[in-house]
């Protein structure tokens, strides 16, 4: 009996196609370029632009975290000018990187990437979170070089000596309260770089700017704007300024229209804020991150507790007052535009997630005033 041998596929023989070094190639699709110029491959393309590095950032946490974490990409784009990132993070965050111009790609955490990171090859990780299953992922994804933080037989271990200091204030309470050195500090220090005041980013679409137009046309709000966002919902209800002192801060207020911020945790507590005060505007609690985002853009003043309100406004570079009441200031990173207010009571109170009312009076309307 004659039996025909057929030749093995070689994938190397078709990848030869492909030009997978290019910052354009689409794994999914052909590029618009390939389709445009009607390119049977990659190998005819004139308009390949190939990447110098390929990074992977791992960095879940809340989205305020995520939010000044973004400092860390121009620091990347500038040291490694033709480099390819790629971040990986939580459906929830990733809105919020959606649209910089620095991330070339996001992946969000699911079984699929979680296989890709095994298999992808990238030449640097910087593993930003100091928990599971962010560390489990950093023990796995195929990274030449890796900076951060990793899962070390149930603890939480350091790749590189950098990355120490930061570990210790998240685990240690003395040590955090001792701290001088900003979150973007810490992080950039994680990944050995140095932090030259570099701005956290999230960009806006026109579709986010025209609905926070809409939104002001919709209030009435011609003249200044003062945003005010005084809880910081369920989770840290000790970050939440009185409600008493928001009051007296209304009734004084003349200069500016007021606009209460807050999410959906928040929605009953504006609702009869706006009962009591008419001519005051409340945000809608159902909008998107980006939304908020971008009706926070809008205010001429913002003032706020630490929370993520804080980080967006920080973002969107809008004066603002911070109050803090049981979380570090000196980790907030100022830029020249931020006054911060502690309660003289938050080492009492430091990290407490519990409402105490005298916790929540200790910095005064008078305080905020002042600011303005």
């Amino acid at each position: 009996m004659f039996y025909k041998v057929f030749k093995p596929f070689s994938p190397t023989k078709t990848m030869e196609k492909w030009n997978t070094k290019c910052r354009f190639f689409n794994e999914k699709y052909a590029c618009d370029t390939l389709t445009s110029e009607g390119y049977s491959s990659c190998i005819e393309c004139k308009f390949a632009s190939e990447f110098s590095k390929k990074i992977l950032i791992i960095k879940f946490g809340a989205l305020g975290d995520v939010v000044r974490t973004t400092p860390l990409l121009e620091a990347l784009k500038n040291k490694y000018p033709d480099c390819l990132i790629y971040w990986l993070t939580t459906e929830k965050s990733k809105e919020i990187l959606e649209n910089n111009p620095y991330v070339d790609k996001i992946l969000v955490y699911n079984p699929e990437n979680i296989l890709r990171i095994q298999q992808e090859k990238f030449d640097i990780l910087y593993s930003l979170e100091i928990d599971t299953p962010p560390t489990l992922l950093a023990n796995i994804a195929n990274a030449k070089e890796k900076y951060g933080y990793y899962f070390d037989n149930g603890a939480t271990s350091c790749f590189n000596k950098g990355a120490e200091e930061y570990l210790e204030t998240a685990f240690l309470t003395h040590v955090k309260l001792a701290n001088r050195k900003t979150y973007q500090q810490l992080i950039f220090q994680a990944c050995e770089f140095k932090f030259n005041k570099q701005e956290p980013t999230i960009e806006l679409s026109e579709k986010e700017k025209k609905s926070a137009e809409d939104f002001l046309k919709e209030n009435n709000l011609s003249k200044k704007i003062l945003g005010i966002n005084f809880s910081a919902g369920n989770r840290w209800p000790s970050k939440s300024w009185s409600e008493k002192q928001l009051i007296e801060l209304i009734k004084q207020v003349k200069d500016y229209k007021i606009l209460l911020l807050g999410g959906p945790e928040e929605t009953e507590k504006l609702n009869d804020l706006k009962k009591q005060f008419p001519s005051i505007a409340i945000n809608e609690s159902n909008n998107s991150i980006k939304e908020f985002a971008a009706i926070i853009n809008k205010c001429d003043h913002v003032i706020t507790t630490d929370s993520l309100a804080l980080h967006l406004a920080t973002a969107l570079k809008k004066p603002t007052t911070a109050l803090f009441f049981s979380t570090p200031a000196w980790e907030v990173e100022d830029y020249g535009r931020i006054i911060k207010l502690q309660s003289p009571l938050l080492e009492k109170n430091f990290f407490s997630n519990k409402f105490s009312e005298e916790l929540a009076n200790s910095i005064t309307t008078a305080q905020v005033i002042k600011t303005l």
